[in-house]
């Protein structure tokens, strides 16, 4: 059942981030709520039920995003294999952990995202590429106790 609750989370997560997020974001820079649903699914599911969930994630944020078909989707379940692998090697129960490991694989996730996208003939300045990475990264990683207290309650 909470499975299934979950599945309920990341589709609001996604409708958040695809509309209420733009009025709190910063230098057009939002939270990316979906990335924090995979560290959740990674940290507190199987592993079966949590590579699934970030496959839909990825496919939601795919589906939002313009231009981007395919790549989430990819990457996603990529970094809750990763997660599930670092969970078995060091305690993730402190939420400065959380916090940091979250900014390090978001920060990963987009350096990726932005190379494909490279690659694809969406060219981005240095400059704007530097400031939207790295505030993406810091900014999901300030809301992610947030939303943890709010999907511990929804669960």
């Amino acid at each position: 059942m909470k499975n299934w609750i979950f599945l309920g989370i990341i589709i609001i997560c996604a409708l958040l981030q695809a509309t209420a997020l733009n009025s709190v974001s910063i230098f057009g820079v939002k939270p990316d709520l979906l990335f924090i649903g995979v560290f959740y699914a990674s940290i507190f599911f199987g592993v079966a039920w949590a590579v699934s969930l970030s496959i839909f994630a990825g496919f939601l944020k795919d589906m939002l995003c313009v231009n981007t078909f395919g790549v989430n989707t990819l990457l996603f379940p990529l970094f809750c294999l990763i997660l599930i692998k670092l969970s078995r090697e060091i305690s993730l129960d402190n939420n400065f952990i959380r916090m940091l490991s979250l900014f390090i694989l978001v920060l990963i996730n987009d350096i990726i995202a932005r190379v494909i996208f490279l690659f694809w003939g969406n060219f981005i300045s240095w400059g704007i590429f530097l400031r939207t990475t790295f505030l993406e990264a810091l900014y999901t990683a300030v809301v992610l106790p947030l939303v943890f207290k709010a999907i511990r309650r929804a669960l």
